[in-house]
């Protein structure tokens, strides 16, 4: 009995959790780099930081996704600055792995439309492939040696472009809210397309973890 008290009692949690999860809302694009990265703009090692100036930061930006490539991530610290003035800060541990990495910051109310953004690398021993789109040399973006980089802080060098970033903030409405929406997008682009194709994939999850609940229970007779 007490085994299924405690089985039921799992089951029901793992449910309250995931509704839960679900009230919250998703992130959105506010700014940044439309598309694509164009190009690798350079490979870096060790504890380095890059800085590029003329970047927009709209109000409530709760996260920065950085285009750079790794099969293993690394540490990041990401601070934006409006001129030698630090508007905002975060960071993420190595425990990523993409073609973009994004890193949470504290949300400002208020716009600012121009700022200089800085991102931390390390340390790591896999050269980090940064992501970006050619530019002329005034606008590309400078590399400083440290992992405390800023405005102020002398540059080694330049990139040949832009690291492409988007500025995320909280999207609106939940996720509950979307279900019909993402129910139409699993449906698009197959060989038989349509809503009913989410309902079945939910109907045969439903029934798998029936079945597992089943076969817990007559194991535990």
């Amino acid at each position: 009995m007490r085994v299924k008290v405690t089985l039921a009692v799992g089951i029901a949690l793992l449910a309250i959790i995931g509704a839960f999860a679900l009230t919250r809302s998703p992130p959105r694009v506010v700014a940044g780099t439309v598309g694509p990265a164009n190009a690798v703009m350079t490979h870096l090692a060790g504890d380095i930081s890059v800085c590029q100036a003329g970047e927009p930061l709209p109000a409530h930006v709760s996260a920065v996704r950085l285009s750079m490539w790794a099969f293993l991530g690394w540490k990041m610290h990401v601070a934006i600055y409006s001129g030698s003035q630090l508007l905002t800060q975060g960071s993420r541990a190595a425990d990523w792995t993409s073609d973009s990495v994004t890193v949470p910051v504290a949300p400002l109310d208020r716009a600012s439309a121009e700022t200089t953004l800085c991102f931390a690398i390390g340390p790591n021993s896999e050269p980090a492939l940064i992501l970006g789109r050619n530019t002329a040399p005034p606008e590309a973006a400078t590399v400083v040696r440290g992992a405390d980089p800023g405005p102020g802080s002398t540059p080694e060098g330049r990139l040949p472009g832009k690291v492409d970033v988007e500025y995320l903030a909280s999207g609106q409405g939940s996720w509950w809210s979307r279900v019909t929406s993402v129910a139409n997008h699993m449906g698009l682009g197959r060989a038989f397309s349509g809503t009913w194709i989410a309902l079945l994939v939910a109907a045969l999850m439903a029934a798998v973890a029936v079945l597992a609940v089943r076969l817990t229970l007559r194991e535990i007779r």
